[in-house]
């Protein structure tokens, strides 16, 4: 049983006025502790909603002559209500995908890694590709990284991709190898990629890097429509269980006709901001430009790889890393026009212009403390460049992850209006290696949720799922306690609180998608987005955070899911 109970009541015939023509309202959530994320007004214990908006948020019932007999009535019984959850950045579809896929997440020790494949590889059809992943070795006994001689045996002639934690390293098979043409004779490193080899015979050892797991990944069948859109199907409820009810998703151009599809048939439950991710997105932005924009979905920019990973060790740092002191990370293809195989920066400058100049918000993935750094220079120059024009500070510029800064740059987040768009589990999943890669010096600006929010940026989170888990509430534990995913305290200085944390997933979230207006927040004229909860995570203590579950979460007025 719930500690809320909801009932439909019919009033129109005891209340004078109900029958004089006033619409009524659709839902009124009463006797609850509404966290509104509204400064003018931030608790509550009153709302109402008429269509698909909030219309009345209070402490008293709302005007009785507009509750009729269709007017749904919820008790909620002192639980705690806050805003529907936006998760700032993840990977909707692929997610959805990998739902279903061989998942190694939890994996401890190399003997239980090529168990878990030799399974999957049992119930593949001879030829069929083994796809998934999400495997990391920093915590096991023996931390070191898989090979394919690991997976050959089992898999056989299998095509295998198995993608690292982060997604910025993988693991092929030798099946997968030979089908995308790499061997000991070649081809060469791709720009902002790396093929690890034998240092002896060249052999590839099946770990790709980078750009170059696209040289397998390439091979992969195309998942059919009706793949696509179970997987999206699955993505938005298990989104919807979590208490999100939008989300910033960093997908490829083609992903945008999936999720059309889904708009058109009525079938969403969550509103999706889509940031296209591709390599050159300056031919896109015509089409992109012709594309329907309403309350459910929106192409808001691109998304673009400055870097790789701390975990892969290819995030790109202005000092070389502690344990590889010859290596400074990797700087991803945006960094190379067409035709050279040097770095340049005036690339990326004019395909953030363009974007801007279109509307459209530019997001690039900076891990690496130079790689932040590239990027506000970069940020600099459009703002500079654009200063005359309208839109130069109407959209949104934002940095996704800005995990490692340096700290003359934490402040120019603020003054440059750029999003800090970060991910506060990558905090509990990096912290147990990241000393041992950058030493304590880096890591006291590194996850500097506290540092940005005091200079007055605007921090936007989310999960990037499916790398790491999509819940909230596991998020909001690690900014609030900064313990790592084993149990160790990582630069505390950074922690946060339950409430800056909370707006994170909500104002802020909404704020770098230019929808401040309308998600985020309950007051009058917003979306009627929000989340009833089974506990009060402003109030309870630290460590109970990360296992409040939803009870409710409604979109535009309508409940999309409601815990059993």
């Amino acid at each position: 049983m719930h500690r809320w109970f909801c009932l439909s009541v019919a009033l129109c015939g005891l209340i004078a006025g109900c029958s004089g023509g006033a619409r009524e309202y659709d839902l009124i959530v009463h006797n609850a502790a509404i966290w509104t994320g509204n400064p003018d007004q931030p608790e509550a214990s009153v709302l109402a909603v008429r269509g698909d908006e909030f219309v009345y948020v209070g402490s008293e019932m709302p005007d009785p002559s507009r509750i009729g007999r269709h007017t749904q009535v919820i008790d909620a019984q002192q639980a705690r209500i806050v805003p529907g959850l936006i998760d700032a950045h993840l990977h909707l579809i692929s997610g959805g995908l990998q739902l279903t896929r061989l998942n190694l997440r939890d994996v401890p020790d190399r003997a239980v890694f090529i168990e878990r494949v030799a399974a999957r590889a049992k119930a593949t059809p001879t030829g069929r590709w083994i796809l998934g992943g999400r495997w990391s070795t920093e915590s096991w006994p023996d931390p070191t990284q898989p090979n394919k001689s690991w997976i050959d045996p089992v898999t056989g002639d299998r095509p295998t991709l198995l993608h690292r934690m982060d997604g910025h390293g993988a693991l092929a098979n030798s099946a997968a190898l030979k089908l995308a043409g790499i061997t000991a004779e070649g081809p060469p490193d791709p720009p902002g990629g790396l093929i690890e080899r034998d240092p002896k015979s060249g052999e590839p050892t099946g770990i790709l890097k980078e750009s170059a797991i696209e040289l397998v990944s390439r091979h992969v069948p195309t998942p059919s429509a009706g793949e696509l859109d179970t997987a999206l199907a699955a993505a938005m409820h298990h989104a919807n269980s979590h208490g999100i009810t939008a989300v910033h998703t960093m997908s490829p151009w083609n992903e945008y006709a999936v999720l059309d599809r889904a708009r058109k048939a009525n079938r969403m439950t969550l509103r999706v901001r889509q940031y296209v991710s591709e390599s050159d997105w300056r031919p896109l932005i015509g089409k992109v430009r012709r594309t329907r924009s309403d309350d459910w979905l929106r192409i808001c920019g691109f998304k673009q790889f400055m870097d790789g990973s701390l975990g892969s060790r290819t995030a790109f740092m202005a000092e070389p890393y502690v344990d590889q002191p010859d290596h400074h990370g990797v700087l991803r293809e945006v960094m190379y026009a067409s035709g050279k195989d040097q770095p340049d920066a005036g690339h990326l400058t004019e395909m953030c212009r363009a974007a801007v100049e279109a509307d459209l918000s530019p997001a690039i993935h900076a891990i690496g403390d130079q790689a932040n750094r590239i990027v506000l220079d970069t940020y600099e120059q459009v703002r500079r460049s654009n200063e005359s024009q309208s839109g130069a500070h109407r959209v949104p510029l934002r940095i996704e992850h800005a995990q490692h800064l340096l700290p003359d740059d934490i402040e120019r987040f603020a003054t440059l209006g750029v999003v800090a768009s970060m991910q506060p589990l990558h905090k509990a999943d990096d912290g147990r290696y990241a000393l041992g890669a950058i030493g304590i010096e880096r890591c006291r600006t590194s996850y500097a949720f506290r540092s940005l929010i005091d200079a007055g940026a605007v921090v936007a989170f989310g999960s990037d799922w499916p790398v790491v888990s999509l819940n909230p509430m596991e998020g909001i534990h690690a900014a609030v306690t900064g313990r790592t995913l084993n149990d160790q305290t990582f630069v505390p200085e950074q922690n946060i609180t339950s409430e800056q944390a909370l707006r994170a997933y909500t104002t802020g979230a909404a704020q770098a998608s230019g929808d401040r207006e309308k998600l985020g927040v309950i007051r009058p004229g917003a979306l009627a987005d929000f989340v009833i909860l089974d506990a009060d995570v402003l109030a309870i203590r630290a460590a109970a955070i990360r296992v409040v579950r939803v009870n409710q979460t409604f979109v535009g007025g309508r409940r999309v899911y409601a815990r059993d």
